[in-house]
């Protein structure tokens, strides 16, 4: 137990310490409000399927973003990006509490995407500071660390939510504002720069891509999944879950706010566990994780023929949000081994480009899923889809 802490400490340590704490911070907020951005907006007179058009027009914003990000990331640094946009961030908070109807919410998302340009750097930064035996390990004691107010905030949300409404969502943001600026400032004095980048203009840096077509090609196979078959299975819970959960199986926020809960403490509880005996990514660990998420939607699905199956609600939450955690993990250990580091600002942008445009994509399938076929036969769509993603994960692996 001695050398395992001692292993936690020193991977937590200088910028993937840094990043541990801010992501903490963030979550404490995102926690109360995202579980219910979907009520949110149905709240402020958004149908289901303009919930649906509204994801997609941020999510597309921030495609257009991402490659941006990622040619900064190999030019300026890391640290630089990131600082410009947790301060855009930061001030974006601010105005979802005064949105005041879905239209105004609709710009304010959009605005919000496109300042997260600098997750190419977030990526780059923690693959340029972990331990390269210990990638696995490091990534999924980073997610759990950063998951902790996920264990106990969306009961918080829900309970803000049914008390006050639309005005618990407000405060909520406001909150989330205060966080961020923060976190800014944490971020100004504590991150240090690990990658000084060669004197080059934006021309050569995009054309130089052109020789890295072999390291490419191995990545991109990773990419498929990610922002494909990944973003298709878990499509109709992140877009309609909350309406889903309160709306058709009649569980109130806070019940909502629970399962939310219970899938944070299991991906936690899986992340301890596996990090004390896994470093690296493992194939058959990875499969069976995607599997989990598959089952996951077969789970919350059958609630809706039988309420008398409301506890496998939880249940769902629970594996899916387990292997979850374990397969992002396994994909980002594998990424910094095959990605060098003056690569991995532009392939990280191209990467969370294409995850970007299929969460676009794939959000505007669920509300055409939702809406033309029951709840039901979306999710379970999405389980066919799950084990379809499985087999493709096992075959790349």
């Amino acid at each position: 137990m001695k050398s395992y802490l001692a292993e936690l400490r020193l991977l937590l340590s200088g910028n993937v310490g840094v990043m541990a704490i801010s992501w903490f911070l963030f979550a404490l907020s995102s926690a109360i409000v995202t579980p219910f951005f979907s009520v949110y907006a149905r709240s402020l007179g958004a149908s289901d399927i303009e919930v649906s058009i509204m994801r997609s027009l941020g999510l597309v914003a921030l495609a257009v973003f991402l490659p941006i990000g990622g040619l900064l990331t190999d030019i300026w640094g890391r640290v630089k990006p990131i600082i410009i946009g947790t301060f855009m961030v930061a001030t974006v908070q601010f105005f979802y509490a005064l949105a005041p109807d879905w239209r105004y919410l609709t710009v304010i998302w959009v605005v919000d995407n496109a300042s997260h340009f600098y997750q190419p750097a977030l990526t780059a930064i923690l693959m340029d500071s972990m331990p390269r035996d210990k990638t696995m390990k490091g990534f999924m004691v980073l997610n759990a660390f950063s998951s902790l107010p996920w264990l106990f905030m969306p009961v918080v949300g829900g309970a803000l939510y049914d008390m006050y409404g639309v005005s618990g969502i407000r405060w909520g943001f406001v909150l989330s504002g205060v966080i961020a600026l923060v976190v800014s400032i944490l971020r100004i004095k504590a991150l240090k720069e690990t990658f000084s980048p060669r004197d080059k203009d934006l021309s050569g840096v995009v054309v130089e891509l052109a020789g890295y077509r072999p390291v490419l090609n191995k990545a991109i196979k990773y990419y498929v999944y990610t922002a494909f078959f990944n973003q298709l299975t878990l499509a109709v819970v992140n877009t309609f879950g909350a309406i889903y959960a309160i709306n058709r199986l009649g569980m109130n926020a806070v019940d909502w706010g629970v399962a939310t809960t219970l899938g944070t403490a299991s991906s936690i509880l899986t992340s301890l566990f596996l990090s004390a005996r896994i470093s690296v990514h493992n194939r058959r660990v990875t499969v069976v994780a995607s599997s989990l998420i598959a089952l996951g939607q077969l789970f919350l699905a059958l609630p809706y023929i039988n309420r008398g199956l409301i506890a496998l609600v939880y249940v769902g939450a629970v594996v899916s949000n387990a292997g979850g955690l374990v397969v992002g993990s396994a994909i980002s250990s594998a990424l910094t081994h095959v990605l060098p580091i003056e690569l991995r600002g532009r392939a990280t942008g191209i990467q969370r480009t294409l995850e970007t445009l299929g969460g676009a994509f794939a959000s505007y399938v669920a509300g055409l899923l939702y809406t033309a076929l029951n709840p039901f036969n979306s999710l379970v769509l999405s389980f066919v889809i799950g084990i379809a993603s499985t087999a493709y994960l096992a075959y790349i692996l």
